[in-house]
């Protein structure tokens, strides 16, 4: 019977197919170790794994079960994925615990902060925005101010995205009538944050939501055979962040992951030059001058990189954000370590604070 399943699982992941609602559910994740990128191109075409933060040494690669034998028969070598202390895991707030203080930050500045429960995660939590304007109930005069979006923790054991977005909820909000830029940034956009797109994985510490879907690769994708912008039959996760976008006007975002430190310009899937190429690169740069750890990298290039350029992503939100809903978004990988030292977090949102905002301010001339 095991060498049933085994061998179905092998058969799986050598079948090449399309769609996303084929796949099988992540449950294994390692690092491969390939300088040579040997086994980069040959791994990614498989729809049943996921490649991720490749570097001049590797790779990370995860799939269904079954996989880390898989890479065995393969001759792959591989080392075990990140897997952070249970004391350094229980030194960061819980999902419950991070919705609780956007809760009070609403309760403590309710003219500047709406909160908007966009739906529930597969295990019931709550996707919810903050939207920070000034003053929170303009009514339709709001329609003149142009919209921009933050979403992170998509990937649940990609954290410092999440208490970085609470931290710049508190910042503009405490700040507003005491910061001139600040105030002036609440008064004339509506910033929409959501810190976690995946409390399920931030609860259980690993990539996948609770079907063991990543999130970042079941987007619609114009490249693909899954190509009609149709929320029907993916994940709630999914569902809820494809409404809401449908139901704005976003002209410019951002998503925050963790394994690298890179600000990722479109397009992912293919190798065409994305249409606004000039724009993605100025905006992406700003960001990593402002952030000087992510410009002085010594994988990329002042800190920035084409998607497509450093690995294929099929499905993900930053291109599908821009091919269907003209909403420019750049994906900004912000610490090595996915669970830094707790410690680390505000340093971290300290070293951004600057690109934070200067990147919501260009919105106003787009």
């Amino acid at each position: 019977m095991i060498q049933s399943k085994f061998s179905w699982v092998l058969f799986s992941l050598f079948l090449i197919v399309s769609e996303a609602s084929a796949r099988l559910p992540l449950s294994e994740g390692v690092r491969v170790i390939d300088p040579s990128k040997r086994y980069v191109k040959m791994l990614g075409e498989n729809p049943d794994l996921v490649i991720d933060h490749v570097n001049s040494q590797g790779f990370e690669v995860f799939g269904p079960k079954g996989l880390t034998q898989f890479l065995d028969k393969m001759g792959i070598f591989f080392v075990p994925a990140e897997e952070p202390s249970k004391k350094l895991l229980a030194s960061y707030p819980s999902p419950e615990a991070s919705i609780g203080k956007i809760q009070a930050l609403q309760r403590k500045y309710p003219d500047l902060i709406t909160l908007i429960e966009i739906g529930k995660s597969v295990e019931g939590r709550p996707l919810l925005f903050a939207r920070l304007t000034a003053p929170a109930n303009l009514g339709s005069a709001l329609q003149t101010r142009p919209e921009f979006k933050y979403i992170a923790n998509m990937h649940g054991d990609e954290i410092v995205g999440r208490e970085m977005m609470v931290s710049l909820i508190e910042d503009l909000a405490s700040k507003y009538n005491k910061d001139t830029r600040v105030t002036q940034l609440l008064n004339h956009i509506q910033v929409y944050i959501l810190p976690s797109m995946n409390p399920d994985g931030a609860f259980h510490q690993v990539r996948y939501n609770a079907h063991g879907v990543d999130l970042n690769r079941s987007f619609p994708d114009w490249t693909t055979s899954d190509n009609q912008n149709n929320a029907n039959g993916r994940e709630p996760e999914i569902q809820a962040v494809m409404a809401f976008q449908a139901a704005h006007q976003f002209k410019l975002s951002a998503n925050f992951h963790g394994g690298s430190q890179v600000v990722n310009y479109p397009w992912d899937a293919i190798a065409d030059l994305f249409p606004l190429d000039n724009l993605v690169k100025k905006l992406s740069l700003n960001y990593a001058r402002n952030a000087t750890y992510i410009y002085n990298s010594t994988e990329f290039k002042q800190g920035i990189t084409n998607g497509f350029a450093w690995y294929m992503v099929k499905g993900g939100m930053q291109d599908w954000s821009y091919h269907w809903h003209n909403d420019l978004q750049v994906t900004i990988e912000l610490t090595n370590t996915k669970w830094p030292e707790y410690s680390v977090v505000g340093q971290t949102y300290q070293a951004n604070r600057e690109s934070l905002i200067g990147y919501v301010e260009a919105v106003l001339d787009l």
